[in-house]
């Protein structure tokens, strides 16, 4: 433990003439902070205030510009798919146009052959007639030559078949 002693005690004594150069001084160090101090510490403080506020409203307007090109991206960003959609769906339809105008071109095209195939079917059923006729009637002029042993003309007996078979023919 420290023991008081005497030169201690006197540091709690209150001297005036100590009181009053303490004041003095202390008023004096005032006045000199504010007319040196202060102002430039106010004037540091007040344009720490503008930088600070500055910056303030320079990230406001970088907000607003970000938001704004958010929603101007948004926008294209939309529209690019609107856009798609609608050339997806303009495929679509031209898909199934070529589809449609594809089985219409096969349908005419399966009846043209359909039609030439019969109109072949009928020339070659007519060519086979007449060729049918044609040997009935060589064979008939032979064998009727042959009955009336003499010689009758192919022509003759052609023009009596013919009769024939024509009449044949009208009455079915």
């Amino acid at each position: 433990m420290v023991l008081l002693t005497s030169a201690s005690i006197d540091l709690l004594k209150v001297s005036p003439g100590l009181v009053f150069w303490t004041t003095v001084t202390f008023i004096f160090v005032l006045v000199v902070l504010w007319i040196f101090a202060w102002k430039p510490i106010i004037k540091g403080l007040d344009a720490r205030n503008e930088k600070v506020q500055e910056d303030l409203d320079s990230s406001k307007k970088l907000r607003e510009q970000a938001e704004a090109m958010m929603a101007d991206h948004k926008k294209h960003l939309d529209a690019a798919r609107d856009q798609a959609l609608h050339i997806i769906d303009e495929g679509k339809r031209d898909a199934e146009s070529i589809r449609q105008r594809i089985l219409a071109e096969a349908k005419k095209e399966a009846e043209e052959i359909h039609a030439r195939a019969v109109a072949e079917i009928k020339q070659a059923k007519t060519n086979a007639v007449k060729e049918l006729e044609k040997e009935v009637i060589d064979m008939s002029v032979q064998i009727v030559s042959k009955v009336l042993s003499r010689d009758v003309s192919k022509e003759d007996h052609r023009n009596i078949i013919l009769k024939e078979l024509d009449q044949l023919k009208a009455g079915k």
